[in-house]
């Protein structure tokens, strides 16, 4: 099967059983309660199909409780998440939400160099465009915005 990734507009060719066994790994990972592992794994697989039913199958608040993951997954999570944001929307905004407030915290505590700074940029500005151009009249969408463009202000 050729599978599109709406992130990088690349067609991979991927046969049923690499799909299958991304899966198994995923599914492995979160019976070991190795979320971050397995959204990991989801973000490598390079389909938004295979990164959002593996983030049905986290609680975000385990994800992101004790030691989120790392800056620069949830860099690639936003990016993905991005893509499409009307669709499945709740689930998006839900770990886009959550990666902010990491993303908050990493510039207030002043962990932000220059090459994140600008990396958070390059994601960020198209998140407050897919917003305004696809979700406009979600409430949380708004709340979103307003976090995200409060981080773009301070980098």
């Amino acid at each position: 099967a050729v599978v599109s990734t709406q992130s990088t507009g690349m067609n991979l060719k991927r046969n049923s059983s690499d799909e299958e066994d991304t899966q198994a790994k995923i599914t492995t990972l979160i019976r070991q309660c190795n979320y971050q592992g397995a959204v990991y794994e989801a973000l490598c697989a390079t389909d938004i199909t295979v990164l959002l039913e593996t983030c049905r199958m986290i609680d975000p608040e385990q994800l992101f409780a004790i030691r989120p993951p790392s800056r620069e997954t949830l860099l690639c999570l936003v990016h993905q998440m991005t893509e499409d944001l009307h669709e499945e929307t709740d689930l998006k905004l839900e770990y886009i939400g959550r990666s902010a407030m990491v993303f908050q915290k990493v510039i207030r505590e002043g962990h932000a160099d220059e090459e994140l700074r600008g990396q958070m940029s390059m994601v960020l500005r198209p998140l407050l465009i897919a917003i305004d151009e696809r979700i406009p009249r979600n409430s949380t969408a708004r709340m979103l915005k307003l976090a995200v463009q409060s981080i773009l202000d301070q980098i």
